[in-house]
């Protein structure tokens, strides 16, 4: 047997909090080993997230194409096979743990709560991570229409060239959704003498993509690489398809149809993330369809590595658990150590792509997405070794903000990788917006610079066109007085972000005045506001459009937060045994993220 323990922390706060409720509770799970951390994250997860966690096992679970994997033993097969393939004895332990605590905790709660079992988490975990997969699944993307947010991250890790200290620095300010599927669960992470992290899991998944500990902190983004590639099968009938000149038929499996290069599904589409602007149909007609070939579908490479980083103790500790187990998958990693140094790791599940085997060059440069001709064996996909994908380790910084990897350094771009991994020239604002404030603090960044530089609330789109985009009315006068910042004060953040969204013309000046009526002349927080406790919180932040660092979001609609800065933290090292550590858990505490109010981090307490 062993023995877990979840206790509540009541952390002092690095200010006065202006709540009643007082800081936020941060769970502190104690275990000897880690099937006993497993049964803390999942018992803790359940606690917090019962009623979502139910929902979206029910969901998956219910998914035609899941309940194919699942009667096929897809998983089963690729949990049965030794590590790189299948998962680590770590991995397996912290599974193992997280249904016996999630069970243990739902069987309280019948009345949203359901029983999980290991095969199910584990298919869960499987499709999350495999992005062609979850694609097919879900018919690639929903159809066409709604507005396109820009949904990422952002993270600054400074080495010890640019710190005050000569120690590492970093900040991580990963975006996600405030509630539900993909939102965060915040805690103290011990397995005493081996691991003791402050951090952050999502639902569902027991391994820790950002946080930190007494040597390294690290926090991930989302890439602009693609793990999936797309395989076009010239048909001879519905169902039939040539390779090397000779007929192979689809394995009929009711709702989907498998081929060698994967599942053909009745309606494949893009993300429309990959391109930011667009879904790009891809039909499946009486002469041609296409498959859909992820890297990650044979194995469990993102589980096995991020769950490495539990015991690292440097930079790179977490590039050698990366490079053990093939990366991770869409995602991007930097960090920060005690050392000095940092990290940026592209290193991930991409599609090894032969050039002469593109069919659509165009659509590969500007979805990131590879179309590979079917008709040639030759031609299927295989896995670039990870000695092929961009990375660079230092002591002076790297950054992501969901650019591709040759942003990752302004001085020494990383460029010359495949276009599977994304646009080597182009950079969102966001991006534009880190790499030239990162010079502006060079030799001074410490935990308090982060902090201070994640919630400045700068509007880039403003400062960058607002002074040429064509306005003539009367309205305009809020604009010019405005503070160009999206802070809960600033009056024309809302019209300007609109304005900009709608393409900037005086036409949609109008059109957007119109719309807005009294609320162009209201501060930003009387409009961007989620309600707790039948409270209004007023937010500051802004789209990602805008370039505005600090990203919101919103489900105007909901009053919700759809997606933007959640669990943000700012780790400094010192020569002190513990860094200097601030974090601040958003979508648990809006007040305290209204307020900037920030904690002390829960280690070493």
């Amino acid at each position: 047997m062993w023995k877990t323990v979840i206790a509540s922390l009541l952390l002092v706060t690095s200010a006065p909090v202006a709540s009643a409720a007082g800081p936020e509770q941060v769970p502190h799970v104690v275990a000897a080993h880690y099937r006993g951390l497993g049964d803390g994250i999942g018992f803790g997860q359940a606690r917090a997230h019962l009623c979502d966690l139910a929902r979206m096992f029910t969901g998956y679970a219910a998914d035609p194409q899941f309940r194919d994997l699942e009667k096929r033993q897809v998983v089963e097969r690729i949990v049965a096979q030794p590590p790189p393939i299948g998962p680590t004895r770590q991995v397996r332990d912290l599974f193992t743990g997280y249904v016996q605590g999630y069970n243990r905790y739902a069987a309280r709660h019948p009345e949203c709560g359901r029983k999980l079992t290991e095969a199910e988490l584990y298919r869960f975990n499987h499709v999350a991570f495999n992005e062609g997969i979850f694609r097919a699944a879900r018919g690639i993307w929903p159809e066409a229409g709604g507005e396109v947010k820009e949904r990422g991250s952002n993270t600054i890790a400074v080495g010890s060239r640019g710190s005050s200290g000569g120690r590492g620095v970093l900040l991580g300010n990963p975006h996600v959704p405030w509630r539900g599927e993909v939102s965060f669960w915040h805690a103290r992470l011990t397995i005493p003498g081996k691991v003791d992290v402050d951090g952050v899991t999502v639902l569902g998944m027991p391994v820790v993509f950002n946080g930190y500990n007494r040597e390294v902190a690290w926090s991930a983004t989302i890439s602009t690489a693609s793990s999936y590639s797309l395989t076009k099968l010239d048909l001879v009938d519905r169902h039939t398809y040539l390779v090397d000149g000779r007929p192979e038929k689809m394995i009929d499996r009711g709702t989907h149809w498998d081929t060698r290069y994967g599942p053909v599904t009745r309606s494949i589409r893009t993300n429309p993330h990959l391109t930011g602007h667009e879904i790009t149909p891809l039909p499946w007609t009486d002469t041609e369809a296409y498959a859909v070939t992820d890297g990650a579908a044979d194995r469990l490479p993102a589980l096995n590595s991020v769950a490495g980083f539990l015991e690292a103790r440097s930079t790179k500790d977490l590039k050698a658990s990366l490079d053990r187990y093939g990366g991770t998958v869409r995602t991007n990693i930097v960090a920060a150590d005690k050392a000095g140094d940092t990290l940026y790791a592209g290193i991930q599940v991409v599609p090894d792509v032969a050039p002469d085997c593109v069919v659509d060059q165009e659509f590969l440069e500007r979805t990131s997405v590879a179309i590979v001709d079917g008709t040639r064996s030759a031609c299927k996909p295989g896995l670039l070794p990870v000695d092929k994908m961009p990375w660079i380790l230092s002591d002076t910084y790297a950054t992501n903000s969901n650019s591709s990897h040759a942003f990752a350094r302004a001085d020494k771009p990383l460029t010359g990788f495949p276009p599977v991994f994304g646009d080597e020239d182009i950079a969102n604002m966001r991006t534009r917006f880190g790499l030239e404030e990162i010079p502006r603090h060079w030799g001074r960044y410490d935990a308090e610079t982060m902090k201070r530089l994640v919630f400045e609330n700068r509007n880039t789109a403003a400062e960058l066109y607002l002074d040429q985009m064509p306005c003539t009315r009367a309205e305009c006068e809020v604009l010019r007085k405005w503070d160009r910042r999206n802070e809960i004060g600033s009056v024309g953040a809302l019209l300007f972000d609109r304005w900009f969204a709608a393409g900037g013309t005086e036409k949609a000046f109008d059109e957007v005045v119109a719309e807005l009526g009294p609320k162009i002349h209201q501060p930003l927080g009387d409009n961007q506001y989620v309600v707790r406790d039948g409270r209004k919180i007023p937010l500051h932040g802004g789209p990602g459009w805008s370039g505005v660092y600090n990203l919101i979001n919103m489900d105007w609609q909901d009053q919700e937060v759809s997606d933007g800065s959640s669990f943000v933290f700012a780790v400094e090292y010192t020569d002190r045994a513990c860094p200097t550590a601030y974090t601040l858990m958003a979508p648990a505490r809006p007040d305290l993220y209204s307020a900037k109010k920030w904690q002390k981090g829960a280690l070493c307490r």
